[in-house]
Parts: C-alpha cells; structure tokens; sequence
C-alpha cells in the first residue's frame, strides 16, 4: 500500500539524481574498460607462459583450465571486470527505467490530481457530467 501524498506534489526525479547516475555510468564504463585492459594483458603474459610448456586450449585444454583456474592474478581482474560489468548495468538500467517512465507518463512527469478533481480515469469516466 502506497502512503497518499499532498496534492499538488509532484513524482518526479529531481535533475541532480540523474546527473549523478549519468556520471556514475560513466565512471563504471571507463573503469570497465581499465579492467578488461588489464584482465587481457594478463591473460595474453598467462597464454604466452603457458604456451612455452606447450600448453594451450588446442593443445591441452584440460590443463590449461586448471592453469588458468589457479592462476589468482587472473581471478583477480576478472573478477574486476564483472563488478564493473554490474555496475554499468545497474546504472544503465536505472537510466534506461527513469526514461521510460518519463516517456510514459509525459514530458513533465506525473503529478498527483488535486483533492476533488479526477484525470482521466476510469472512475471519472463512469462519473456524470
């Protein structure tokens, strides 16, 4: 059950929470792409040494998973590279949903119906004149 706020109040999202997560997404797109940098040259300096001992997913697929699941420095930037794949799409999807929502319910946002006067719904539909 939603609380009943005052008329006249309006629904929308202020202008600094959208910037906010505007730059958030930004910074999550910029450290993700940092991260998966970082995550392929380890992986490359990892596939080149493995390589050497003629291990590689042609090859010796079996040891090479095993290789690669041990290795923590690659753990490590990958797992890096996920927490920024998530955030990017928190923030894109909270984006996305706010836009959505302002395009349905109109440029201006919703605003609550004053006390005693009905808009377009089916109550005021079935209402005489």
């Amino acid at each position: 059950m939603s609380v009943p706020r005052p008329a006249g109040t309006a629904l929308s999202v202020p202008r600094g929470y959208v910037e906010y997560l505007q730059a958030r997404l930004l910074e999550a797109e910029a450290s993700l792409t940092a991260m998966n940098e970082k995550y392929e040259r380890t992986k490359a300096r990892f596939d080149r040494c493995y390589a050497r001992h003629g291990i590689t997913p042609e090859e010796d697929i079996v040891n090479y998973i095993n290789a690669k699941g041990m290795n923590p420095e690659l753990k490590f930037w990958y797992a890096k590279v996920e927490h920024f794949q998530r955030e990017v799409t928190a923030y894109g999807t909270a984006l996305t949903g706010l836009d959505a929502a302002r395009r349905m319910l109109g440029d201006d946002g919703y605003r609550v119906p004053e006390h005693g006067r009905a808009r377009n719904n089916r109550r005021a539909l079935n209402r005489p004149g």
